[in-house]
């Protein structure tokens, strides 16, 4: 990790101050962590669809080491999330081929644990400041070795390295809460994934909605992890030029099927060698986005794609000097083609020879053995303190203390001067006593089933990395 300059990671720096001030940081977590090199061959995705099945994914394969920035970029649809979550071991209910190795070891529980994902959509308790978001995150997913007061200082460490200083004591925000900007919330996500010192890191679109200086600062916090040793993949959708150069490899996908794997700086290169070269200068990322598309009108034609179209369409009455375009399809499919031929080989011929690395990182990868970061009644506790924050703002809020009072005093009105010593005057207390029972029973129980579907995606997320125990959830329900 690196120190802040807080002078450095304003959402209102050049990109020229934000790699000035990256260069800056010195080191701050001494923890080592565990290299992971993460390989993936003819990886496929089918799921069940009116009777038959649908492939998502069709044979993709790829690698990534400690110290990389691997993008997955495409168009929307092409398969690159279901690729992020299976590389993640968050696959969905459809049915996965192929192989996907960590340090040439298959995936196990114990590697959630030196496992980071960040999702697409900012899963964060909206009345939580920042401070209070990463310090929970600290006391329930840091190791019992340490101690509240080191967890504590751990999520300062994380603050002070991503540049939330300033808007530490903001609350998060949300639809109709205002709070931190959206690249100051990207940042809280990495912070409570990085907290743990992963080797893997995945990110969902990280960029998604940011202005063009806010996602290079992102991804300029991702090369920096990287350069911690650890592996870091991530899916992009149509990153500036300046944010392509900054990845390591790239995987680039066109309707489930793999038209590029290889160094980001050796794509263009790669595309200009099978004929596909762009007539104006143009974002290398957009280029192969238009490539994957299918779109070729300021690409030039293969040569082979050229004939083949030509091939196809030729009739007598429609002789060969029309000027015929490439479908998408045909495009997509020479695409594929190209690389099946000139790449594909040499890559997985790379993919299947070992890793040069010791038995005792195999070993530490496939140990079953599963330790909680605290213990149960430990997660009651931080779960009550953090319920009790987070809704404190509900429950303290002038509306709802209007409507108690307000109802207390019409109660007291309508039941003023009864008389206990008749008849009339016991009905009538046994009523307000009846009336009140409900009242505060419903009372509780709407404000309780309106904050459970809240706190379901927040429960998903705690779960899919084994935060907090899941009775001690329903415990605390």
């Amino acid at each position: 990790m690196h120190s802040a300059d807080p002078a450095t990671f304003s959402d209102d720096d050049s990109p020229m101050d934000i790699e000035a001030g990256a260069r800056r940081r010195k080191k701050l977590m001494t923890e080592p962590t565990l290299p992971i090199y993460l390989k993936f061959t003819e990886v496929k995705y089918r799921v069940a669809a009116k009777g038959s099945s649908r492939e998502i994914l069709g044979g993709i394969s790829g690698s990534a080491s400690p110290g990389e920035v691997l993008a997955l970029m495409g168009p929307s649809g092409s398969g690159k999330t279901t690729l992020l979550s299976i590389l993640g071991g968050r696959a969905g209910g459809g049915a996965v081929e192929g192989c996907v190795s960590y340090n040439d070891e298959p995936y196990g529980k114990s590697l959630k644990r030196r496992i980071g994902f960040v999702t697409q959509d900012d899963v964060l308790f909206t009345h939580l400041t920042v401070k209070e978001t990463l310090t929970y995150a600290a006391l329930l997913r840091l190791p019992r070795t340490m101690t509240r007061q080191q967890k504590r200082e751990r999520a300062m460490d994380i603050i002070y390295e991503l540049g939330l200083e300033r808007c530490q004591d903001t609350m998060i925000g949300g639809s109709f809460v205002r709070g931190v900007s959206g690249g100051e919330r990207k940042r809280v996500c990495i912070g409570n994934e990085i907290l743990i010192n992963p080797s893997l890191l995945f990110l969902d679109e990280p960029t998604s909605g940011l202005d063009s200086t806010t996602a290079l600062r992102i991804i300029q916090l991702l090369h920096d992890i990287a350069e911690d040793g650890k592996t870091v993949i991530t899916t992009i959708h149509q990153p500036s030029s300046r944010l392509f150069h900054k990845f390591d490899k790239l995987i680039l996908l066109g309707k489930g099927s793999l038209l590029y794997f290889g160094k980001a700086s050796e794509a263009m290169p790669y595309f200009q060698s099978i004929g596909c070269t762009p007539f104006i200068a143009m974002n290398p990322a957009e280029f192969l986005l238009d490539l994957a598309n299918g779109n070729t009108n300021d690409v030039s034609v293969p040569s082979e794609l050229d004939d083949k179209v030509h091939m196809e369409n030729h009739t007598l009455e429609n002789n060969s000097k029309t000027d015929y375009r490439p479908s998408a399809q045909d495009v997509h499919e020479y695409l594929v083609d190209a690389y099946e031929t000139r790449v594909a080989f040499k890559e997985k011929k790379k993919l299947l020879a070992p890793l040069p690395i010791s038995d005792d990182l195999k070993v530490t990868i496939t140990s079953s053995k599963r330790e909680w970061g605290t213990s149960w009644w430990q997660q009651y506790s931080i779960l009550f303190c953090r319920g009790i924050k987070e809704r404190r703002h509900d429950y303290l809020s002038w509306m709802r203390i209007t409507q108690v009072i307000a109802t207390s005093i019409i109660l007291g009105l309508l039941w003023w001067h009864s008389d206990p010593s008749t008849l009339k005057g016991l009905e009538d207390q046994a009523g307000l006593l009846f009336f009140i029972a409900v009242f505060w029973g419903f009372f509780l129980v709407f404000t309780a089933i309106f904050t459970f579907p809240q706190e379901r995606a927040m429960l998903n997320k705690e779960r899919a990395v084994d935060m907090p125990q899941s009775n001690c959830h329903t415990f605390l329900s």
